[in-house]
């Protein structure tokens, strides 16, 4: 007899007073997303528009490109940067563990269940769910088995199994999407059976089914990966290494002297990076931070400058190719070479913390609740 399967999102029933209830408020409250300033950089043609939204830093938040996922008195509510038409509220059973989505899937999960949003039926794998990743059209969700070992197990819109990773115990570092394709899936692994720690990245096609490559490297830790469409860049302890994507060949690599990665800009022809000195714990422990600029051709062509962290910063992210420092009462924007471009007030005090969702879009925190900045042209 099979299982009977566990719903998170509940559709196609009668809703009891409660639910509706739920939906109702929540509805309203995405009606609601209100304050709306326009602040226009006039020097480069940067507009940063800031809305307070009808969050709270006690609930779960997940951006997901095209707008703002989060979780609110038993309901899964989605809020759309661009059309107010594609706004959602889901009833959920359960409280989730985990939210996270793209533009293509979205999706809840608890340690024991999946929920792709609008799939027919929700998915049960086998062992603790640790995490989850969304591409373009497919969801990876990475679980462990009692006897440690993991499984990174791909989904599809509807919820069916497309393929299945297996790592043994504590060799799974890391696995995401490609930023370029939103459907090549890339997993790092770590060796360090031989005494000299070995870390492989394999990336795996899901539209052809096919593996595409493998790199290795051995001479230093890595700690991110990140894809535009000729290159895979590997961000290692000690340098910066880009690979051709179509030949998985080593290209050039460009040292980061006691720098660690921060936050990237992928958006230009140019990707560009945010470094911190790896001495500084965070952003107000960081007198300064560099801005470094590298090339897709075969010579990095590097240029690197250094950018002064103001007294009283709560965050320091890059969008389009610029850096956006917030403090608490304003917003200065630098361009990629260092060079001031603009000032704004906010209209209101972020007094806690900030964080990029995308390459448009920064979450600013002000007393407990939440204010979106969209940065664009």
């Amino acid at each position: 007899m099979p299982r009977k399967r566990r719903r998170l999102v509940v559709r196609d029933r009668k809703k009891t007073a409660l639910r509706i209830a739920i939906v109702v408020i929540s509805l309203i409250a995405l009606a609601g997303v209100a304050v709306l300033a326009a602040l226009t950089a006039k020097n480069c043609g940067t507009q940063l528009i800031t809305r307070t939204l009808p969050l709270t830093s006690s609930e779960l938040v997940c951006g997901t490109g095209d707008g703002i996922m989060y979780v609110r008195g038993g309901a899964l509510n989605f809020y759309s940067f661009k059309d107010e038409d594609n706004n959602f509220t889901r009833p959920l059973t359960a409280a989730p563990t985990g939210i996270a989505g793209s533009a293509g899937i979205k999706a809840v999960y608890s340690k024991n269940a999946v929920q792709i949003i609008d799939a027919p039926f929700d998915i049960e794998p086998e062992g603790e769910v640790i995490a989850l990743r969304c591409g373009r059209a497919h969801a990876a969700v990475c679980t462990k088995r009692p006897n440690g070992d993991e499984n990174v197990t791909v989904y599809g819109l509807n919820g069916q199994q497309i393929y299945e990773f297996p790592f043994s115990a504590g060799r799974l570092v890391n696995f995401g999407f490609s930023e370029a394709s939103g459907s090549t899936l890339w997993l790092m692994e770590l060796d360090t059976d031989s005494g000299s720690p070995r870390t492989t990245i394999t990336t795996f096609d899901l539209d052809r089914m096919s593996s595409t490559g493998v790199i290795t490297v051995s001479d230093q830790l890595v700690e991110d990966v990140f894809f535009t469409g000729s290159s895979v860049y590997i961000v290692g302890t000690d340098s910066l290494i880009r690979y051709s994507a179509s030949a998985n060949r080593e290209v050039y690599r460009v040292q980061l002297y006691g720098y660690r990665v921060i936050d990237k800009s992928i958006t230009g022809d140019s990707p560009v990076l945010l470094l911190m000195p790896r001495s500084a714990s965070d952003i107000a422990g960081a007198p300064s931070l560099r801005i470094l600029t590298v090339s897709q051709k075969d010579v990095a062509g590097e240029t690197a400058v250094s950018v002064s962290v103001p007294e009283g910063a709560v965050g320091c992210h890059l969008v389009n190719g610029s850096l956006v420092i917030v403090t608490g009462n304003g917003l200065k924007l630098i361009s990629n070479k260092g060079k001031p471009l603009e000032s704004a007030p906010l209209p209101v005090g972020v007094t806690a913390s900030s964080e990029k969702l995308d390459e448009h879009h920064i979450l600013m925190e002000r007393s407990g609740e939440y204010v979106l900045l969209s940065v664009g042209k």
